[in-house]
């Protein structure tokens, strides 16, 4: 076993560990399980990473970023550390020798999903593995109670059976007091010991800032040419048209969203990581994991769902320890949207009982059957068919999928996509031969911004009754264009399909799970709240107001928040007042030098001289001859 210091020094250079680091490391290498909640840029890798090269064995790291397994497993072959990630579009062949390398291959890390860990294959050669320690990244997804609840994370603990002597270390940068101890039990953690190190970020400054013209104040902020920034929006679409407005206004920017290819992904990071282009405009599926230090500014210029969410994406902000800011951009209808988006489409239970019943339905299921049957499913003809809004058809499916009545595929919620290949000119030429394709082609244009720049996904139904023709029209109409060689296409009839796991009971089904399900409405409804709550609160600290949140004493103030700042600035102008008021009065006793002045006043020197020359440019006093001020 080697030093935890000496192997510091040796792989990364470092000669000090950051706070709390060397403790969970030596936890680890007792073989004791641990629990590491440390803030962003923390340092959480070393303290897995470390051990795992001490303890001289393998080191499975349950990841669900395939963005944070690229990038560390590339980053430990570049010092010399032997390591693999098992994602996903790899063949059978190649799976099976890659777990070769783990089993025979002296590995030090694999880097896995909790999806693929499911594998039947996976499962044999893990078995087989000699594995010394075991981390859990992103451990909150464990939880249901968490911000980023990820299903396949309830069927990883099968991995301590295997191993019952590996210590497992769960690591996380964001979780509560109920998070916190829903995630020890998931994973059937044995006595764990809980590390937390403080949440306070002393050179991010936190921000809320009301505008109804959001780009024009990061135009403001943002140096074009220096700053590197990551500006979080809403939706896909909001990612395609952020980006385009800012490069037209000479930004470097690109976008990101989970719609792109693994290919696209990987070359928009690389240009961002590498500071080719300076801003990267994202949905929230970008962020987690990734390792730039030098981002000057995240903006949120649309809400998001909770204070978990915003605290990890903000945290991303100033990893270098430099001055950094993390600001959302909010005017009242954000808030309005929010609350409509989160709060009104939960799924509660009455919801859930109609929309069961009715997918039963649908399915043609009778009571009592349906056990593990499958079937076809185009989610837009349910959702027509029932008079469904669409989010909250969309949440209820969620909830019984996680609730473990029903199984959606992998596919559920992926759109039609498509792409016009051709200059705007020239299509609008081909247009002109046909006034039905001229009218769907124009009203996708209208609906789509970016469509010549990306393949752009599309919602048949809404094009369908835009242009008053049904959806097979469209259908038949969007494959002409794809023969004429007009557009790329990525046609999807049906969503996918939906197993159903219980056999049908109706009311009965989801009577069994009625406190889970209140529970968790009434937890994401807290969370909304949360968020706005935080949003609109202009005299408490922003940044107490965080470190209240998660459970942290925090008394001091920051100082360099929005809140701080403003209340520096009414205090500086009361100060003014003051100043101003006193000289007003000593100098309609007599007229005074600026050091006569000074000898007589109790105030800063630097106050008295900007009153002094406020005054004199507000023609409130004079200065004569012999250099004294005197009061006109």
């Amino acid at each position: 076993m080697k030093n935890p210091s000496e192997i510091l020094k040796h792989y990364w250079g470092f000669n000090t560990f950051k706070p709390k680091q060397l403790e969970i490391i030596q936890a680890v290498l007792e073989g004791k399980d641990s629990v590491a909640l440390l803030p962003t840029g923390g340092g959480k890798s070393m303290c897995f990473q470390i051990p795992a090269i001490a303890l001289n064995g393998l080191c499975i790291v349950i990841t669900p970023l395939v963005a944070l397994m690229n990038d560390q497993v590339t980053k430990l072959k570049e010092r010399g550390i032997k390591a693999l990630a098992i994602s996903g579009g790899i063949s059978y062949q190649d799976l099976d020798a890659l777990l070769d390398n783990c089993v025979y291959g002296n590995y030090t890390f694999l880097y896995i999903s909790p999806e693929r860990l499911q594998q039947d294959i996976v499962k044999q050669r893990l078995q087989i593995m000699p594995v010394k320690m075991i981390a859990v990244d992103e451990a909150h997804c464990i939880s249901q109670w968490g911000n980023d609840f990820r299903p396949a994370y309830k069927n990883i603990s099968f991995i301590r059976d295997y191993h019952p002597n590996a210590p497992i270390i769960a690591l996380t940068a964001t979780a509560n007091t109920v998070v916190l101890n829903d995630t020890i039990q998931e994973l059937n953690l044995n006595n764990p010991i809980v590390f937390k190190q403080s949440f306070k970020r002393e050179n991010l400054a936190y921000k809320t800032l009301k505008t109804e013209d959001k780009l024009y104040r990061i135009q403001q902020l943002v140096n074009p040419v220096n700053d590197c920034c990551i500006i979080y929006v809403r939706n896909r679409r909001a990612t395609v048209e952020t980006s385009l407005h800012l490069n037209k206004l000479g930004y470097s920017t690109t976008f990101y969203h989970g719609g792109l290819t693994n290919i696209e992904k990987t070359n928009r990071l690389q240009e961002w990581l590498n500071n080719r282009v300076k801003i990267m405009v994202s949905t929230n599926a970008f962020g987690m994991g990734i390792d730039k230090p030098d981002v000057r500014f995240v903006f949120h210029i649309q809400l998001p769902e909770s204070v978990e969410s915003y605290f990890q994406e903000a945290g991303r902000a100033g990893r270098n320890n430099k001055k950094a800011s993390s600001i959302i951009l909010y005017n009242e209808g954000d808030i309005d949207f929010l609350k409509k988006q989160h709060i009104e489409t939960l799924p509660r239970i009455t919801f859930l009982k109609k929309l069961y019943r009715a997918l039963n339905n649908y399915f043609q299921i009778s009571y009592g059957e349906g056990e593990f049957t499958s079937h076809s499913f185009n989610f837009n003809d349910f959702c027509k068919t029932y008079s469904y809004n669409p989010i909250l058809a969309h949440n209820g499916l969620q909830s019984l999928d996680r609730l473990g009545i029903l199984k959606l595929s992998k596919e559920f919620g992926r759109k039609s996509s498509m792409q016009f290949i051709i200059s705007s000119n020239k299509l609008l030429s081909y247009f002109e031969k046909d006034l039905k394709l001229s009218l769907i082609g124009k009203t996708i244009l209208r609906i789509y911004g970016g469509i010549f720049e990306k393949q752009t996904f599309i919602n048949l139904n809404l094009i369908a009754n835009k242009t008053g023709q049904t959806t097979k029209i469209i259908i038949e109409a969007l494959k002409k264009m794809e023969g004429d060689g007009i557009t790329v296409l990525n046609l999807i009839d049906t969503d996918a399909s939906i197993t159903i796991i219980m056999p049908r009971e109706d009311n009965k089904t989801i009577n069994r799970f009625s406190k889970v399900i209140e529970a968790y409405c009434d937890l994401k409804e807290k969370q909304v709240l949360a968020l706005i709550a935080y949003v609109q609160n202009d005299t408490i600290c922003k940044s107490v107001q965080l470190l209240s949140y998660f459970d942290e004493d925090a008394s001091e103030d920051c100082g360099i928040c929005s809140v701080c700042l403003q209340q520096q600035l009414k205090t500086t102008k009361i100060e003014h007042k003051t100043v101003s008021k006193k000289i007003i009065e000593l100098l309609e006793v007599s007229a005074l030098t600026s050091r006569e002045l000074l000898e007589k006043l109790t105030f800063d020197e630097s106050k008295v001289l900007v009153a002094l020359k406020t005054l004199l440019a507000e023609e409130f006093i004079a200065i004569n001859s012999k250099n004294q001020y005197y009061k006109l």
